[in-house]
């Protein structure tokens, strides 16, 4: 397992859905509505004669909790992620009991941001170690003005005794610059277009910044991070093929 492999089973499989979640409040029958008024409260778990029941926002009453409502303690964040995508809420259990409650708001929570840097980073940890592997002549594929760029940080890091080389000097646009040559980014997927290609690129360079910066709004909707996320996936997973120089 290489240092990309042991990134990757971080952060798509050892973080798990529990940093995100909150403690569940149950209400009394009595007084549930009243509750989930005053916390603004779109769900809740209401103790019904000992029976712990749930209640959504439009429900007449209390109804039982189904097992599709709930979401295993140990599920990995960016599977949890999806899930809130196409569902609003879960519960989680604990010790066999309903102890854990995870909804679409905590999605904005700090643990999920830096999953979504990290898959950035890895996908520019990725494309790097391509770069390095198949296209030694990379330089003619930025502007003189790009690559000037990279040579000034290369040349400020080396004098920092940093243990480096000019293609770890890169901007993330850089590289979609390099891979949108010669149609290159059709090797991991024929079916992209240089456009398609582009946009997903610099929708990623957007992202990227935004929570580098801890911007409030990312900039896009979870369904539109999702795709990105797929687009990043599809890379990653992408066979390890020649690419033309």
């Amino acid at each position: 397992m290489n240092s990309l492999d042991r990134l990757r089973l971080l952060f798509e499989e050892q973080i798990n859905v529990m940093p995100i979640a909150e403690n569940l409040l149950v209400f009394d029958q009595n007084s549930y509505r009243e509750e989930m008024e005053k916390r603004n409260f779109q769900s809740a778990v209401v103790d019904v004669d000992g029976i712990l029941m749930k209640f959504d926002i439009g429900d007449a009453s209390p109804v039982p909790i189904p097992e599709e409502d709930i979401m295993p303690s140990e599920t990995p964040l960016l599977i949890a992620f999806r899930m809130l995508i196409d569902k609003r809420r879960f519960f989680i259990e604990e010790d066999g009991k309903i102890a854990h409650i995870v909804t679409r708001t905590d999605l904005d929570k700090i643990p999920l941001r830096i999953g979504f840097f990290g898959l950035i980073s890895l996908l520019e940890t990725h494309l790097k170690e391509l770069i390095r592997k198949y296209l030694p002549h990379w330089e003619q594929s930025i502007s003189e003005n790009r690559l000037n760029s990279a040579r000034s940080l290369y040349e400020w890091k080396k004098g920092r005794k940093e243990e480096i080389d000019l293609v770890q000097c890169l901007q993330f646009g850089d590289l979609g610059s390099i891979f949108s040559k010669n149609q290159r980014f059709k090797k991991f997927d024929p079916e992209y277009s240089r456009d398609r290609f582009v946009k997903m690129m610099n929708d990623i360079g957007q992202l990227r910044d935004a929570l580098a910066h801890s911007q409030g709004n990312l900039g896009f909707s979870w369904e539109e991070i999702d795709s990105i996320i797929r687009f990043i996936r599809i890379i990653i997973d992408a066979e390890d093929q020649v690419f033309e120089e």
